[in-house]
Formats: structure tokens, C-alpha cells, sequence
């Protein structure tokens, strides 16, 4: 009975939940007195609900926040998704992504407001075209739209992505050509941060050198290439792909690939995987590579983070947006191009795997940590506020 009365209610709770959510504002966060004021749209749950590890975008927000503080703003912050009505009169700085941006350029205030667009992701144009294309992939290959699991977002927001001052992008040039055509002004790259739970080079003492495979990832499972990856795996009973995933959360998705998801003996689907546990440090002592064929990212921080802490070598899509100069490419959303981009790794030597992933970890540890993110994200804000202020 309690389960029926949940089931009942859960919706109505949710939309609640959600109207609120939607119209919360959070005013000056850090509770000063500077002369300007800035406006942060992005997540509130950070300012909220306190740190957590399933993504880096509570960092990220934070981030944003400390350092608008430190250059003279009082920081307030609002969800992307906001909805109520916003008096633009008493700020100097527009900060962020979402709905926000909408309502400033239709609001027909003649105050100037420098506004600067913060992009997790490549150009949303690239990223739906490039989803959809997956979704249909997909639908030619099982005779069914599984569009719960792909990455494509209604609200294009053009404004934020035309009219802004300047822009501030995570990922390396991959992302910013994505964003080149449709803008002309001054575009910032800044590499993705990870969070840094494991020593990775204590693990390497430990590590198997296996050549094992891991996909780790979140929602968005034909976005971020899962299904290839079950298709030529559940082929090929030589090797061992770790899927570590909200898997469940796609619940057609697991329906059609079941088979490959749990009755292949050479496929182990974990679910969702804490960072901190030591469950996901025995994944990585196991596995050598990382393979994660998406087709759209912000510098993946799904690449970063298994590179980062299990000195994993990265087989990946050029559409990650991601490079260490150490990486194997895989060149097309396709079977052949996974077997292709596998095949080079199986020819490695277990000499050359190592050297491998201890480059690229070298190369993570050294350009992306929280440190170092928090320095690239502030020198841009600094140039940026210097010639539009």
C-alpha cells in the first residue's frame, strides 16, 4: 500500500519540487558589500545541498562563484531553468547559461551588462545533429527510437551562443570550432577538472596490465557510444569490457540490449560507481584503457576522471574534445572503426602500455586538476572584465 501511495503522489511531489527549483534565486551568496553585482546562472543544488562527486559541475559552479567574489562581485545565483521575472537593473555582469540570457536580450533594458556564456558542451547545433544521427544509427541497426538515450537539447538558446560578449568553453579546439561558425567574438577554452580520489600511481604497482576496457560514463548511453561498444564486445570473448553507468535510468536502452548488458560473460555491467569507493578502484586496477566513443563533449571529464586516477590509456572520439598527444583515435561512429581503434591497442607490448599510461596520466595531472581549471577559469574572467568593463 505505501508503495502505491508513493507511486500515486511521486509525480505531483516532483512537479512541486521542480516549480520551485525553477524560481529560486539565491541572493548574494558570500553575503558582501562590493560595489557591482554579478549574476550566476547555472546549478543551484552546490550552494544548497553541499559538495558531492557524481560530477564536476558542482566544482565548476563554485568555481564560477569564488572567483566572480574575489574580482569585486556580489555573487547571486539562480538555476538556468529560471522562470520567474529577473530585474537586470541592478547588475553589471550576466554570467553562465540557460533561459536567463533569453529573458536579458528581450527585456529592452538600455543598461549595458557585460554578459559572458559559459559552455559545457560543444555547440548545441553540433550536439544535436551529431545525437540524432546516433538515435538513427540506432534505429536501422534494432528497428526502434531509443531517444531516452541520447543528448539532444530542445532549448537551443541562441542568444547565448550569437549575441554575448564572450564566451568561456570547456575543451580543447574541437570544442571551440563547434561554437566558430555561428559566433565571432572572443572565445576562451579552458581544459576540464577531475576529481582526484585515487593515487594512480600507486595503482600502476598493483595493476594487471590486463588488456581490459572501460566505459564510464553517464546518462546519454547511444550519445556517449555505449551501444557500439556492446556490439563488438559481445563478439569478441578474447577480451573484457567494465561498464560503469546509470544504466538502469535508461530503462528501454537496457531492455533492447539486455542480453549484451548482463548474459555476456566477457561484459560486466556495474550500474552507477562512486569515484571515492573501492569498488571503482578494482575496476581500474583491472582494466588498461578507457574506451568511450561519444559523439559530442565539453573536454569529457568521463575521460579525464579514468585517466586521472587509473593512468588508463584513452581510446576515444575526436568529439570528446579531448587530447593528451597520447591517445588512440577512434575515427568514426562505427563497428569497424571500435575494432579498428582495439585492435591497435591489442598490438601494444605490455612495455609500451605502461609507458602509455603513465604519458597520459602525466599529461592529466599536469593540465587537469581543480587547480589548475580554477587558474585557467580565472585569467579568462580577469582578460575578459578588462576590456568589457
Amino acid at each position: 500500500m505505501l508503495k502505491q501511495y508513493i507511486k500515486n503522489y511521486f509525480p505531483f511531489v516532483k512537479k512541486i519540487y521542480e516549480f520551485y527549483r525553477k524560481r529560486k534565486k539565491i541572493k548574494n551568496y558570500f553575503k558582501t558589500k562590493h560595489s557591482k553585482n554579478a549574476l550566476l546562472s547555472y546549478i543551484t543544488q552546490p550552494f544548497t545541498k553541499g559538495q558531492y562527486f557524481s560530477h564536476t559541475n558542482y566544482f565548476e559552479a563554485m568555481s564560477h562563484a569564488k572567483i566572480l567574489n574575489e574580482l569585486g562581485y556580489n555573487v547571486d545565483v539562480i538555476s538556468y531553468e529560471y522562470q520567474g521575472k529577473i530585474d537586470f537593473s541592478k547588475y553589471d555582469l550576466l554570467v553562465g547559461f540557460g533561459d536567463v540570457f533569453n529573458q536579458y536580450f528581450e527585456s529592452g533594458i538600455n543598461k549595458k551588462i557585460t554578459t559572458i556564456y559559459y559552455g559545457t558542451g560543444m555547440h548545441v547545433c553540433h550536439q544535436n545533429h551529431a545525437t540524432l544521427k546516433r538515435l538513427k544509427d540506432v534505429y536501422l541497426k534494432k528497428s526502434i527510437w531509443l531517444s531516452k538515450s541520447i543528448r539532444y537539447v530542445e532549448k537551443c538558446w541562441t542568444y547565448q551562443t550569437y549575441l554575448v560578449d564572450a564566451m568561456i568553453i570547456l575543451g580543447n579546439e574541437v570544442s571551440i570550432e563547434s561554437y566558430k561558425k555561428f559566433y565571432d567574438g572572443k572565445i576562451f577554452n579552458i581544459p576540464a577538472p577531475f576529481y582526484k580520489v585515487v593515487d594512480a600511481y600507486e595503482l600502476l604497482k598493483n595493476s594487471k596490465n590486463a588488456k581490459s576496457f572501460l566505459w564510464f560514463g553517464s546518462s546519454g548511453l547511444i550519445h556517449k557510444g555505449l551501444d557500439l561498444l556492446l556490439d563488438f564486445f559481445s563478439k569478441r570473448q578474447d577480451m573484457r569490457l567494465h561498464i560503469c553507468g546509470p544504466i538502469k535510468n535508461e530503462s528501454d536502452f537496457e531492455q533492447v540490449y539486455w542480453k549484451e548488458l548482463y548474459e555476456t560473460s566477457n561484459i560486466i555491467t556495474h550500474g552507477f560507481v562512486d569515484i571515492r569507493s573501492e569498488k571503482f578502484k578494482k575496476i581500474l586496477e583491472d582494466c588498461s584503457f578507457l574506451i568511450f566513443p561519444s559523439c559530442s563533449e565539453g573536454g569529457s571529464s568521463s575521460v579525464i576522471t579514468s585517466v586521472g586516477n587509473g593512468a588508463l590509456i584513452p581510446i576515444i572520439t575526436k568529439e570528446t574534445a579531448v587530447s593528451t598527444g597520447y591517445e588512440i583515435w577512434i575515427e568514426d561512429f562505427t563497428v569497424e572503426a571500435i575494432e579498428k581503434a582495439v585492435n591497435k591497442a591489442l598490438s601494444l607490448t605490455e612495455e609500451e602500455i605502461l609507458e602509455l599510461r603513465k604519458k597520459n596520466l602525466e599529461y592529466v595531472l599536469k593540465n587537469h586538476t581543480t587547480y589548475v581549471y580554477y587558474q585557467k577559469l580565472k585569467e579568462a574572467y580577469i582578460d575578459i572584465l578588462g576590456v568589457f568593463t
